[in-house]
């Protein structure tokens, strides 16, 4: 089964300014070897990003947990499962704009969706952030770098004619973690898009070896409000951390 934790902490640009996080995150067990999660990241542009994150990923897991019954049956159904988890998000955030009078575009954010099984895994985003898995002993990308033509420039959910870039992999992954951009300097060799293994073995390991999910969580977040974090990233981040301490795979 997965053991998944996640936190996130206020940058220091937006406590300055005293302004909230952000960032949003969700993970739910939909079985006892498959979790999903979702990460978002709300434009600091925006008026009402921290609500759309958090829309965002409260949606895109609940859907998830709707289709269950068929994602714990079929893998074939994860990549329009995950794809449809992204439109029951966005479609949200525009019923709750509509519903407030706003233009949903105020509620701009980017959001990764992830499902994890015991022998493969699916993940999908629309803007910037990423994902790192291990396998064989191995920690690569979950996905190619996003496709960021400027610094601080990336698409958003309810941008016009978004639409997420979504891969999968038929394959045992031993460990997961997805991330927020406001932790990518940490995280990643950005010139090559090559997970900087330093920083996730130990997170990884803390996990796996601290049974309290609750304390393990506290901890995290924690970590990520850090003077050591904080003097290579003034954004917020966010962190979902999961690690499978099941057998490797079905045989």
């Amino acid at each position: 089964m997965w053991r998944s934790i996640g936190a996130k902490a206020t940058g220091a640009a937006h406590a300055t300014d005293g302004v909230p996080c952000q960032d949003a995150f969700a993970h739910a067990a939909l079985a006892a070897d498959l979790v999903a999660i979702a990460v978002a990241d709300g434009a600091g542009s925006a008026p009402f990003a921290k609500s759309g994150a958090d829309i965002a990923v409260d949606r895109a897991v609940q859907y998830l947990h709707n289709v269950s019954e068929f994602l714990t049956s079929d893998a074939s159904t994860w990549v329009p499962a995950v794809r449809g988890a992204f439109d029951a998000a966005r479609g949200s955030i525009i019923d709750f704009g509509r519903a407030q009078g706003i233009d949903a575009r105020q509620f701009a954010t980017t959001l990764q969706v992830a499902l994890l099984g015991q022998t493969a895994y699916c993940y999908g985003r629309i803007g910037d952030g990423g994902g790192v898995g291990r396998f064989d002993g191995a920690l690569i990308p979950l996905a190619p770098a996003p496709a960021n033509g400027f610094v601080n420039e990336t698409t958003f959910l309810t941008s016009g004619g978004s639409a997420p870039d979504v891969v999968f992999r038929a394959d045992h992954l031993s460990e997961c973690a997805i991330f927020t951009d406001g932790l990518q300097h940490l995280a990643m060799q950005l010139s090559e898009w090559k997970p900087h293994d330093p920083f996730f073995s130990p997170l990884f390991q803390f996990v796996r070896t601290t049974p309290d999910v609750g304390v393990a969580q506290e901890s995290l977040g924690a970590y990520l409000r850090t003077d050591k974090v904080d003097k290579r990233t003034h954004d917020d981040r966010t962190l979902v951390v999961s690690v499978w301490t099941g057998d490797r795979r079905v045989a």
